[in-house]
């Protein structure tokens, strides 16, 4: 494998075996483009990854929207809730899924420029038990070709199961984003994952596992161990690892609630989202 990027300086400074390790034949998407943020297992950064990489790419000037998938506390809805101007609950995902708003109608501006969602709250779980709410597992990609506002880059963020939700997420956003943190029973949720998308290439046969992420990295033998296991697993896959960062795992704080670029613009573990940012989507050129 070889960097088909430069590698900014605070990257440079990490041990060589821990360096983003890119395909040759690798290269980032062309926009419009599609993302999917996906893990079995709960704790494994999928929702930071989620808000950060999406704020990154708006930074970046792109358009972005990010598709909430997971129907408990603590998701992008929370960390990035819908700019209304009214309060209460507004209209959300369930309301699309069920036919009662369109998806424009369930599409909101947050507080970062370029950045929009659309939210999800724990009534979500109604979409994964309620036999009257058909077409869930094809009601994202529908709500994608259905909005009249288009955007450059769309980000599903999935829940921690592999039910018709997590499914709606890979068929509509076929390019998978996995992150994963350095545990045995990580690996062995990814037995599961690798399952699932293997069943779903069946509806959709361009799943790819476009990036698998090493969260909260630290210097140990289980993080190197760990390491070279997802770049021998993934060939296909740009590699990389994500350090630790108490700033991101603050930022979300309900006293704090703001983006990791406003609350600790200069933290380390931006430059690797940065980086994850380029090296997934094409910069336009002028």
């Amino acid at each position: 494998m070889t960097l088909a990027l430069p590698v900014p300086p605070v990257l440079d400074e990490l041990p060589t075996w821990l360096q983003p390790r890119i395909p040759d034949l690798f290269s980032p998407l062309k926009t419009p483009c599609r993302l999917c943020c996906i893990m079995q297992k709960g704790g494994t950064s999928k929702t930071t990854t989620t808000v950060c990489l999406a704020c990154e790419l708006a930074l970046m000037g792109f358009k972005v929207r990010i598709w909430d998938l997971d129907p408990q506390e603590g998701s992008a809805t929370s960390w990035m809730p819908p700019q209304t101007g009214v309060s209460g609950t507004p209209r959300n995902l369930l309301h699309m899924f069920k036919g009662e708003a369109s998806p424009d109608e369930v599409t909101y501006p947050t507080a970062v420029p370029n950045l929009s969602i659309v939210p999800s709250y724990t009534s979500l779980k109604q979409a994964e038990v309620d036999s009257e709410i058909v077409g869930v597992e094809q009601g994202v990609a529908w709500g994608i070709e259905n909005s009249t506002e288009t955007f450059d880059v769309e980000i599903a963020d999935c829940g921690p199961s592999l039910g018709k939700l997590t499914v709606a997420g890979m068929i509509a956003c076929p390019e998978l984003i996995i992150p994963l943190k350095a545990s045995g029973l990580d690996m062995r949720s990814m037995t599961s994952l690798n399952r699932t998308i293997e069943l779903t290439k069946r509806v959709q046969p361009k799943l790819n596992r476009r990036a698998v992420l090493l969260a909260e990295v630290l210097k140990t033998n289980l993080t190197r161990a760990m390491f070279d296991l997802m770049c021998r697993d993934f060939p296909e896959a740009l590699v990389m690892g994500v350090r630790s960062s108490t700033a991101a795992r603050e930022a979300p704080l309900p006293h704090i609630l703001k983006p990791l670029h406003e609350y600790a613009p200069e933290a380390t573990v931006r430059l690797d989202y940065q980086f994850l940012g380029a090296a997934l989507v094409e910069r336009r050129t002028a």
